[in-house]
């Protein structure tokens, strides 16, 4: 790959357009191409001032939009941490009535390559909602609108998670993966008065204890495999850092799930071997090596020439 060219893979990655898996370049160069047309076509729709509908769920409209500047609160917490900063990904309060819980969340469809995250209306005027604070939203929801492409859930919520101040959701962040997680862990909870009232007011001999142990075995489940995720991602970010990776988060959010249990099994060693080994033929690792171990810390590389 010529300097040319891995500059402007690399200027495209701070933007947050990351190549996938072995993507080639010329390939990912057309799928950004893409993106951007989607999203300036939905620009010109939005400059009309008609409200749009989307994915036939809401309506949004220029009236609604959130402010770049807020939008730049979130952009920073993805700088400093994964090395990306998005821009063309369009955000909107949502003012139809929604959960009393719902802070905001990110739509869209991979195969149309578009997105846009929507936040809680009361977060036009405040920073806080409930135990929410509005960058924290607007970067964890950010960081799936990147990682997406990734298209790999098992390590989604973590890396989004690390976005949070609380070390607690930061911990327990990516024990949901999946609606199904969700379920697991609220239907045997919400089971549990149904088992006690029928125990109380039918038979007293009803087994309502095995409600409650269904209560504690999926949770448990899930506790285990946060804790052997984060095992699992532990291993791999001493394995890099000790191979010379000088940003390893912004390292580990651009790593499949494969190379993640590979660094976390492999020395420094080794790491470094088959990191040298795939910026040979890997567009994605050569932008990765430049900014994230080449680099001075921040993602702007040192030595600008490309030895590839």
């Amino acid at each position: 790959m010529n300097p040319g060219e891995l500059a402007q893979l690399i200027e495209l990655d701070k933007c947050g357009f990351l190549i996938s898996g072995d993507e080639s370049a010329a390939d990912f160069l057309l799928r950004v191409e893409k993106i951007r047309k989607v999203y300036a076509d939905f620009e010109l729709m939005l400059a009309d001032g008609e409200p749009i509908r989307l994915f036939d769920l809401f309506e949004v409209s220029a009236g609604q939009r959130i402010l770049p500047e807020l939008a730049g609160e979130a952009a920073e917490i993805t700088r400093n941490l994964y090395g990306f900063a998005v821009s063309h990904v369009p955000g909107f309060y949502l003012t139809r009535q929604i959960g009393w819980l719902w802070g905001g969340c990110l739509i869209g469809d991979p195969d149309e390559n578009f997105a846009v995250f929507l936040l809680r209306d009361a977060f036009r005027k405040h920073k806080r909602f409930l135990n929410y604070r509005r960058e924290e939203l607007l970067a964890h929801e950010l960081c799936h609108s990147v990682r997406q492409v990734m298209d790999e859930p098992v390590l989604e919520e973590y890396f989004a998670y690390q976005t949070s101040p609380s070390p607690l959701r930061r911990y327990l962040g990516n024990c949901f993966t999946s609606d199904r997680d969700a379920w697991g862990f609220l239907l045997p909870v919400m089971l549990l008065p149904a088992a006690e009232l029928l125990r109380a007011l039918w038979n007293p001999a009803f087994p309502s204890w095995i409600f409650w142990i269904l209560a504690a075995v999926y949770p448990a489940f899930l506790l285990i495999r946060n804790f052997r995720s984060r095992r699992l991602v532990d291993r791999a970010r001493r394995s890099l850092i000790n191979a010379g990776a000088k940003q390893v988060e912004a390292v580990l959010f651009r790593c499949t799930l494969s190379e993640i249990a590979g660094f976390a099994a492999m020395s420094a060693d080794e790491a470094d071997k088959w990191i040298t080994g795939k910026c040979q033929q890997s567009p994605r690792w050569q932008v990765i090596y430049e900014r994230f171990f080449r680099a001075d810390g921040t993602g702007n590389s040192e030595d600008k020439s490309n030895e590839n």
